[in-house]
């Protein structure tokens, strides 16, 4: 099962979204450095990715909402340990820059994307023993920490944790019958990951050491 797509960036990926129309839909990708941050757009029809910018001074404030080819809708987080909504803001994306700042007001998102994410559940839930024994049994694989699972039609997805001289996080696709489609380790260290994967339109978005996007098409 080769990858389609992948892309490496200079900068840690912070948060990805989904944007553009549902026929034709795009990825949004902030990345952060140690004191920047910057937009990007990815084409999913034609593979290209698009540098916006670099992100304004508040980036950490500011949470994408949707967007079009000409702007972005952000909500803006006010500074405090339990953060309210202070403003909506619009960006202009050629140039980057701020059009408009409004009041908190609800916001309907324009297209509605059918995109999929994993159960999550962490080593204290009663759950995940059952997931231990399995991959026990399975895989002969000694699994902590957490998991995100996700059963498809006729696909297992698996995003789970291992140590062998320090944590590793590895994603495991099965068919029904348990036979291993594809297993990567896709990040490494003692932070879990909560839905470490994504799935739109039968491809599987996730992201590989900080740095890099692979998708899988037809799942």
């Amino acid at each position: 099962m080769p990858a389609f797509f992948e892309h490496s960036f200079t900068e840690p990926i912070w948060s990805i979204r989904f944007w553009g129309k549902p026929e034709k839909p795009q990825l949004w990708v902030e990345t952060r450095g140690l004191q920047e941050a910057f937009w990007h757009s990815i084409d999913l029809a034609t593979k290209k990715v698009y540098l916006l910018g670099k992100a304004p001074s508040d980036y950490a404030q500011l949470n994408f909402v949707q967007g079009s080819e000409n702007e972005a809708i952000f909500i803006k987080l006010q500074l405090s340990k339990n953060p309210g909504i202070e403003s909506i803001q619009t960006y202009s994306l050629d140039p980057l820059k701020l059009l408009k700042e409004e009041k908190s007001r609800p916001i309907n998102p324009e297209n509605a994307f059918s995109f999929q994410v994993p159960q999550h559940y962490e080593e204290s839930q009663d759950y995940f023993k059952d997931f231990q024994t399995f991959f026990q049994q399975q895989f002969n694989e000694t699994i902590a920490k957490g998991i995100d699972y996700f059963e498809g039609e006729d696909k297992l997805l698996f995003s789970y944790y291992l140590y062998d001289n320090g944590w590793k996080n590895y994603l495991r696709v099965c068919d029904l019958a348990f036979n291993t489609i594809l297993l990567e380790q896709i990040a490494e260290g003692d932070t879990i990951g909560y839905q470490t994967f994504t799935l739109l339109n039968e491809q599987l978005i996730f992201v590989k050491d900080k740095l890099k996007l692979k998708i899988y098409e037809k799942l």
